[in-house]
Parts: C-alpha cells; sequence; structure tokens
C-alpha cells in the first residue's frame, strides 16, 4: 500500500522517521549506490553529502531517491524521487524533491522469520 505525499509538506512528515536517510543513486554499471545521509530541508530542497562515486554517477543522470525507512513510531517507509539541482565539490548535493510516497511493507506470511527466510527448509 502507498500514500502520496504532497512535496510541499514533507519537512514536515520527515519529522516523524527523524535525521537519518538514505540516498539511493543508479549506477548503469552495477547495483545502484545507497548511501546514508542526513538532509536538510529548505522547502521542497534537499541538501545532504555524497561520497565522489555517486556525485559523479550523478552527472551522467541527476535524479536520485531519498529513503526514511519505517521505524518503531512510522509503520510506513518514505521514498521521495529527487532531481539533482547541484553537485558541489565538497560532495554537497542539493535536490528537489519530485514526488513523494508513504510505502507500507507487505505482509509476510507467517511461515517467515522477521528477514523474510522461510524457516525450515
Amino acid at each position: 500500500m502507498s500514500m502520496q505525499v504532497p512535496v510541499e509538506l514533507l519537512p514536515e512528515v520527515v519529522r516523524g522517521y527523524g535525521q537519518s536517510a538514505y540516498a539511493v543513486v543508479s549506477d548503469p554499471a552495477g547495483p545502484p549506490r545507497v548511501t546514508h545521509v542526513m538532509p536538510t530541508f529548505s522547502g521542497e530542497t534537499l541538501t545532504f553529502g555524497l561520497g565522489r562515486t555517486s556525485c559523479a554517477l550523478l552527472k551522467d543522470n541527476p535524479h536520485l531517491c531519498v529513503l526514511w525507512p519505517a521505524t518503531h513510531t512510522e509503520t510506513m517507509s518514505l521514498i521521495v524521487d529527487a532531481d539533482v539541482l547541484g553537485v558541489a565539490a565538497d560532495g554537497t548535493v542539493t535536490v528537489r524533491a519530485a514526488a513523494a510516497v508513504r510505502h507500507r511493507p507487505a505482509p509476510q506470511p507467517e511461515s517467515h522469520d522477521s528477514m523474510g527466510c522461510a524457516s525450515g527448509d
């Protein structure tokens, strides 16, 4: 189940998730790069730091996703699609939120443990 979140409400919605999030950057040569970030908001704009490889990838594909996982108080993850506005020489990335959803994990069958692995196999 997903619920759209208006981007203008993101700063308010994010407060319930805490400061930590994950930036997900596409890598055409392999799996996506996932980096722990601590975004700050200014309206619909987010700023955070990324490493050299992720910054280089954003030059070819200026889009990324920021994920705030579900917590003990927030039962749904928050997923934000964003467009890159700029990448500074020090790795500071500025993005504008394009779309956002809160997403509930799919229910797990009772025969699976907390990691989603089948028991007794």
